[in-house]
Parts: C-alpha cells; structure tokens; sequence
C-alpha cells in the first residue's frame, strides 16, 4: 500500500485535506487547534487504485516539555516513517513561522519525498503565497484552499503521478468486523488498544480527554479481520461545554451506531456509575452486540474487588443478559476472552431462525405468561417470523396489539433472549397487527339512532299509503 503523510503545525487544515482527500468526515476540523492527536489513517481511491492517507497532530516546538506535545511528536514520526510521500502543510495567512522552519528540518532528515502545501491561499495568485516559503527551499509545491476546493484536484493527480497505487476491483467489499471502543474518560480504551496491537498506536494517557476524534486501526487475529473504533471520552452532557467536545461525542455515538459490535470500558477502581448505566441505555438503542469490560481490575483490593461483586449483583439485575469481563488493559490480563466472546456472538448472528421454531417458542411463551386483558379484549398473539440478522429483529403478528403492556414485551424479549441463547445481543421486536381479510365488507353507520328510526317510520307510512 502507498502511504500518504499529511503533516504540519496545529490549525493549517491538515485534517481538512484528509477529510477532502478520503471523501469522508472521520477527522474532526474546528478553528480550534490541537484536535488531531493521534494518528488518523485512512484510504482514497484515485482512478481505480487503492492509496492510504495518514493525517498527523499538529506539531507545536514551543512547548515541548508537554508529555502531550511529545507523544503527538512520537505520533508523527510514526507517520512519516510509514510514508512514502509527505504533504508538508502550511498557513499562508500566518506567514512562515519558527514552527514550520523546525518540521521542514525534521522532515528532511527521514529522507522522504515531499511536497509543500501552501493552504489558505484566498485572493492572492499562487506565486506570491509562493515567496514567503522559498527560504525552506522545496521544488514540489502545491497552493490550495482547501475549504473552498482549490487545489484538491492538484494535490491529487501529484500523488497519483508519485506513487503506484494497489488496483481496486469494483465489486471488492469490505469485510472487517468494525469494533466500537466506548466509555467514560480516563476508562483505559487507547490503552486497551494499544495492547490488543502490540503497539502504542495511540496517546494514552492519565490526562481525561486525550482522544478526541475517533479513530479506526485496521487488525488481525487468527486470520480475522477487524476495525478497532477508539473513541472520544463520553462525559454527561451537563459538562460537555465546547461545541469540539460535542461534535466529539456526536462521533463517538455515530461510531457506535455504524459498528457491528460495541465494546463498553467501564473503569472498576470508580465502580458502575449512573453515568455508565446511561451509557449502555444509549449503545443497546442502536441494537448492536455489546460486552461490558470492566478495566483496571488489578487497581483492587480484595475488600474492594468483594463491594464491587456486590454491586454487581444489584446491577445485573437490569443488565444481567449483557455479558462482562473483568480485564486490566495495561497488564493484558483476560484480554484474550474478548474476541473468544466475539466469536462466539458472531456465531450467533450468522444462524437463520426457522419460522416453525420461533412459533413454537411463542406458543411456549403465551402458555407460560398470556398477555393481560386491555379495555376488555386480550390482546392475541398469533404467529412469528424472522425478520433479519443485523439487527437481529423478530415480527409478532396478531390483533389488538396496542394493548400489550411494555412490561409484557420486556417480558416476550428476555424470553426470546433466554431460549435462544441471545447474550449480549439486543433483540428488535416488531408488533405488526393483521390485516382483517373481511373489513372492506363492513357498512360504515353514518346516522344515529334516532334518524335511523324515523327513515324507518317514513318508510313504513309510505309502503302503508301504498296499501
């Protein structure tokens, strides 16, 4: 695969070309700087051929005693060494500054191809936003404003022209298993990651709020492949001030939302929050498989590990059909249950449901606990169909269904669940009434009573009259 290294000081519209460049909106592009932190990859399609675009955090020299600053400098160097072509961004409406000056220094030392990209260039020709970055001495420069579309093209048909890229047939399909990582922050996801990798992929840190936007890392296992999602921290919506950290948290819930599976962190040296209970509330609407991780296991002490058990035992009680590992993302303990879990869910999902089994099943179910009378009618349940797999959505037909209580369709749903060995995979249960074959038929009584009876009097002293 040809790599393509989008690198630069903070806020020059590095993930803006990304963003442009894949067609895609993975990296978060504010006014803000800083955003960008770990490494973003992704991949475009030119002319039939397959390239990867690496969008990089912004580099910031002046404070590089920051541990942040550092590991986004660690990031970066990750990239530039993965590349073989580097994007060297640049502010023409900030001028040159000492910033740019120390990355073209960096950059020239890895010994890559480079091409420097002046963005911002609004009203101006191309040749004077040219004059003030001379002094890096670049041949292979590029003037774009991104926001406004100018130069994308050209940036373009530069990588296509610098790098042979792998052909791409028109019918090939993307098969990884795309895993959400969610949870509050400071829960050990990029941690978590970084483990299941092999790599520090990703910043971790103890800082709440190192990962902002949502990242996803291609992996393998035992020839499975997947797509781990890293997440932005999610925080109660009361403190989530900054229109950045909401765009943030719209992500993350997008992420979960168009994953197949939904990993929760939830960080056991704090305990099971209503803000986690909140949160698993929110990942089972989008009704995708979820596996609570309970993180920092270690972190416990015996008396602490017996109080947590014990909560435990209060919580499962509304989310006892979710399954649970207890796990310490640092030290990759029980990391290996994860994807056994996954496993064996996946083999779950992939299973047709017979018609005749699943009627069956709701035949068993009304005997065992028949639905409550409703305004004098019962409701009737008549017969069950399979409807499909992702999500895995069952439909109940019958008559008077608007009259089954709520508690009685959490009541048929953990049935299901049960019977079906369903753990950890929200079901969709449709109610859909039956059509009544006969009610075309039916005479729609226009008049009340009374009028019916003088039409009928009338009626009758014409027929007498008659006589």
């Amino acid at each position: 695969m040809s790599n393509v290294a989008i690198v630069g000081r903070p806020n020059v519209g590095k993930s803006s070309l990304f963003n442009k460049l894949t067609k895609s909106k993975k990296a978060i592009v504010s006014e803000f700087e800083g955003l960008t932190r770990d490494r973003q990859v992704s991949k475009t399609i030119i002319d039939n051929l397959s390239y990867e675009i690496i969008d990089s955090g912004g580099l910031n020299f002046s404070n590089n005693k920051s541990t942040l600053d550092s590991q986004i400098l660690n990031q970066t160097n990750l990239a530039t060494d993965e590349a073989d072509l580097v994007l060297f961004v640049v502010d023409y409406k900030s001028g040159l500054l000492p910033d740019d000056q120390e990355i073209s220094k960096l950059l020239r030392k890895k010994n890559k191809d480079i091409c420097l990209v002046i963005n911002k260039v609004d009203g101006v020709s191309d040749e004077t936003a040219k004059l003030d970055f001379m002094k890096l001495g670049y041949q292979q420069v590029i003037c774009t404003s991104v926001s406004h579309n100018y130069g994308i093209d050209s940036i373009i048909e530069f990588i296509a022209h610098k790098l042979d890229g792998i052909p791409v047939e028109p019918s090939e399909i993307n098969d990884n298993f795309k895993i959400a990582i969610l949870g509050k922050p400071n829960a050990g996801k990029s941690t978590l990651i970084n483990s299941l990798i092999g790599s520090d992929r990703l910043i971790a840190s103890n800082l709440p709020g190192t990962t902002i936007d949502s990242i996803e890392i291609e992996f393998e296992l035992n020839s499975d492949k997947y797509i781990l999602v890293d997440t932005a921290g999610i925080r109660r919506k009361g403190k989530v001030t900054s229109k950045e950290e909401k765009f943030a948290l719209l992500k993350s819930l997008e992420s979960a939302k168009n994953a197949n599976f939904i990993l929760l962190i939830i960080d056991s040296s704090v305990g099971i929050t209503s803000q986690d209970q909140a949160l698993i509330s929110e990942c089972l609407k989008s009704f995708k498989p979820l596996l609570l991780l309970f993180n920092k296991w270690d972190l416990l002490n015996q008396y602490e590990k017996e109080r947590f058990n014990s909560d435990l035992e209060q919580f499962n009680l509304n989310f006892g059909f979710i399954d649970n590992i207890k796990i310490s993302a640092e030290k990759k303990t029980n990391l290996s249950k994860i994807f056994k879990n996954i496993k064996e869910i996946r083999e779950h999902l992939s299973k047709e449901y017979k018609t005749s089994i699943l009627n069956k099943l709701l035949e068993d179910a009304l005997i065992n606990h028949p639905p409550s009378i409703s305004k004098g009618i019962r409701p009737k349940l008549k017969f069950m169909s399979f409807v499909s797999k992702s999500p895995l959505s069952f439909k109940i037909h019958g008559n008077h269904l608007e009259g089954l209580a709520p508690s009685y369709k959490k009541y048929l749903d953990n049935y299901f669940r049960k019977a079906l060995s369903l753990q950890s995979i929200p079901l969709r249960m449709i109610f859909e009434a039956s059509d009544n074959p006969y009610a075309y038929k039916a005479k729609r009584v226009s008049t009340g009573l009374v009028t019916r009876r003088k039409i009928k009097n009338q009626l009758r002293k014409k027929l007498s009259s008659k006589n």
